[in-house]
């Protein structure tokens, strides 16, 4: 079962690949394999999000093995910075002393 089978018209903003990803993960690896219906419900659900976000949420999904696709905040980046907030708001190398 493929998106093919449900929709003559697949949007452009749709990441087919991973949608086929999670198809199959749910046909092969948890035994509960999706309805036309719960593909047309999961595809709404995705168009939600950019093709990337939609790659992301599916490969999180399938990584901690649930059945639904979720919204999940991306992990957060490690700042860059050397100083803290305090040292910038107390520092006065700026004023040439």
């Amino acid at each position: 079962m493929t998106l093919q089978l449900v929709n003559n018209v697949v949007p452009d903003n749709l990441n087919t690949e991973w949608l086929n990803e999670w198809i199959a993960y749910r046909r092969e690896d948890s035994k509960k394999p999706m309805s036309d219906r719960a593909i047309k419900m999961v595809t709404k659900k995705l168009l939600q999000w950019s093709p990337s976000e939609q790659e992301r949420l599916i490969c999180n999904a399938i990584e901690h093995e649930w059945q639904g696709i979720y919204w999940v905040d991306p992990p957060k980046q490690q700042s860059s910075r050397d100083s803290t907030i305090e040292d910038d708001l107390t520092d006065r190398g700026w004023a040439g002393l």
